[in-house]
Parts: structure tokens; C-alpha cells; sequence
């Protein structure tokens, strides 16, 4: 069976983000701006958030069968609490987001539910496939890379009574661009 490579898939985007930058400045007043372009990225970022939260949640619990954000957040938030209060940056433009502070068992991210919405009503709702939703999937992403890989080397190091902090399996997956950083993780390496 070929391993799923999650983190190449965010590499993708990652250059797709970039790219994106040289046309529209990553700025707040920038974050209604929409596009064909910002559409298909949005459309395709969160459908790897789904796939990558399946995982996750298999990861946590073999036998789960989760099939909507609200069972993803019923496994994920309980037991990865830290991951609605991470802030991610994008170092070079000076903005922050928080992209699942949202998230509650019972209460879906915005940019999640407009994400729906573009989806399943693209023509009523095409100006919500905005940059300020594509930025915040977009930071969702990084983060659930994160945290799924950091579960994934604990698991794998449990057995030998090791484990990995976040600031290592951060380390451990390389970016070619380095657009983001979490908040912990570059507070730790600014301490070094």
C-alpha cells in the first residue's frame, strides 16, 4: 500500500500560495478579494482538509468512521485541545491567523461553512471564495499537518518510551518556501 504523503500535497499549495502573493498582497483589506483562481484553491485546500482529518482521526482511533467536519471535531478538539488556540503566521506580510478557534463539536470554523457554500451554491455564493477564507484553509492546513505528523512519530516512538514535540515534527517537515510558522514553534526557535 503507498503511504498518502500529506505534506507533499501542502507543498503544492504552498507554491500555489506564494504564487498567488506576487498578484494579491496577503493584507487584511485585501482579505474580500475573490477570484476563479482564489475559488479553485479554496475548493481544493479543503478537500485535502477533509481527507487529511479522515486520517486523523484514524490515526487517533482506528476504528472510527467520522464523515463530517462536526464528527472530525467531536475526536480532534477532545483530544487535541491546543489546536483551536494556534495561531499561524505568515512571516513576510506580518499576518496572523487562528484558523480553528471556531471549532467546537457543535460549531464549524466560518471559513469552513463558506467553504460549503461555494461548493455546493458557487453561483450565489462565489464572492466567499475569497482571500481571507483561502488564507485561513490555507493555515488549517499547515496546522493539521502538524499535528497529524507530530501523532503519527509519537505513536511510532511510544513504543521505544519516546516522543515528539511540535516544535520537532515542525522541524522535521521541510518547506521549500517557508511561508508559515505557528506561534509556539517560532517562539521556540527565536529562544535558541
Amino acid at each position: 500500500m503507498v503511504e498518502a504523503n500529506y505534506w507533499q500535497y501542502y507543498l503544492s499549495f504552498e507554491e500555489d500560495v506564494d504564487r498567488l502573493f506576487r498578484y494579491i498582497e496577503p493584507a487584511e483589506y485585501n482579505f474580500t478579494v475573490y477570484s476563479v483562481e482564489l475559488t479553485r484553491l479554496y475548493l481544493a485546500i479543503c478537500s485535502e482538509i477533509d481527507v487529511i482529518l479522515k486520517a486523523y482521526c484514524k490515526l487517533l482511533d482506528e476504528g472510527s468512521k467520522p464523515s463530517n467536519i462536526n464528527e472530525y471535531a467531536e475526536m480532534v478538539v477532545s483530544s487535541k485541545k491546543g489546536l483551536c488556540s494556534e495561531t499561524v503566521n505568515f512571516q513576510r506580510f506580518g499576518v496572523s491567523m487562528t484558523p480553528f478557534s471556531e471549532w467546537k463539536q457543535s460549531s464549524t470554523p466560518t471559513w469552513w461553512k463558506k467553504h460549503n457554500g461555494v461548493k455546493h451554491n458557487r453561483n450565489v455564493n462565489f464572492k466567499d471564495a475569497n482571500l481571507g477564507n483561502v488564507l485561513n484553509a490555507f493555515a488549517a492546513l499547515y496546522l493539521l499537518n502538524l499535528y497529524y505528523y507530530q501523532e503519527r512519530r509519537c505513536i511510532e516512538l511510544q513504543e521505544q518510551g519516546f516522543s515528539e514535540s511540535l516544535e520537532e515534527t515542525a522541524a522535521s517537515l521541510k518547506s521549500r518556501l517557508d511561508v508559515l510558522r505557528i506561534d509556539s514553534v517560532w517562539l521556540s526557535f527565536m529562544e535558541r
